[in-house]
């Protein structure tokens, strides 16, 4: 799924534990012409960072293992603040949109995430 990028490309990286999901979201975000990279857990984000520098993160809140809220708060430590981060959650519990904000995430989506939905909070391809 991944390539070397140019200035006008945009990369996401998708963290979701669900093969599946992680796949059709790729799918769907390298239609649309964006530089995708999937990774199934929170350390293998946070690993992915020596050699792809993504421009936004769709991350998974339910991830196995490191909570999404943690994956969050050490790619903005390692990132900074020009990184979004779309955290997607299959809850809407008050508790997960709190956990988010402390956890410096930028936007809040409950699953199931359609790709018109998704695609309003994704940065603008040039």
């Amino acid at each position: 799924m991944s390539m070397s990028a140019t200035n006008e490309e945009v990369r996401v990286l998708i963290v979701e534990d669900d093969a599946d999901v992680r796949d059709t979201l790729a799918m769907l975000l390298e239609s649309d012409g964006y530089l995708v990279q999937g990774a199934s857990s929170g350390e293998a984000a946070i690993g992915l960072l020596d050699h792809f520098s993504p421009d936004c993160v769709l991350l998974d809140l339910g991830l196995p293992g490191i909570r999404g809220s943690e994956v969050a708060r050490q790619l903005r430590q390692r990132v900074g603040t020009q990184l979004v981060i779309i955290a997607v959650t299959g809850s809407s519990a008050a508790a997960d949109r709190d956990e988010a904000e402390i956890a410096g995430i930028d936007f809040l989506l409950t699953k199931p995430v359609g790709g018109s939905d998704l695609r309003r909070f994704l940065p603008p391809i040039d």
